[in-house]
């Protein structure tokens, strides 16, 4: 891969990883509760709301698992990511114990940092694969040369 090609893609996932990490922040920590000081987000607030509001709430935990999608994650992170917000509404459902375990369990924390590991083991795997098969290259095509340079030398100079 060249180093224009990896450095865009790198400035997408770091992209991606902002609007996820923005998100994740507005749907499970965006307000403090100040008589038990915790942090709940948007879904937590909305599962106050009976079913639709659960509801809603994965709806926007959804967004998460699309822009794991987007970025190619493969079939066990984005599986995990969906139980995450599956065991979110779920569990929501339950009137009063639902949210109280809906402003806990953070689904959509959760599935960031599945998201950013991921992310980061494909990084660091393509950094490791990338650099030898380049490296490879260059030194079998100075070989290959160094060999054709001294085949036609001695066909030029009979030496």
């Amino acid at each position: 891969m060249s180093a224009d090609v990896s450095s865009d893609l790198t400035r997408r996932r770091l992209a991606s990883l902002a609007r996820i990490d923005k998100l994740a922040w507005w749907l499970d920590d965006a307000f403090r509760v100040p008589v038990i000081n915790k942090r709940v987000g948007i879904d937590g607030v909305a599962g106050l709301v009976p079913f639709a509001g659960d509801l809603v709430g994965a709806g926007l935990s959804s967004l998460l698992v699309i822009e794991a999608l987007r970025l190619g994650a493969p079939k066990r992170v984005w599986a995990r990511m969906g139980a995450n917000v599956g065991i979110d509404f779920v569990v929501g459902l339950v009137p009063i114990v639902g949210d109280v375990f809906d402003m806990a369990w953070k689904a959509n924390r959760r599935n960031e940092k599945v998201l950013r590991r991921w992310l980061e083991d494909v990084t660091r795997n393509e950094e490791k694969s990338s650099k030898w098969p380049g490296v490879m290259g260059v030194g079998l095509g100075l070989a290959g040369a160094f060999v054709v340079t001294v085949v036609l030398w001695r066909a030029m100079f009979g030496a």
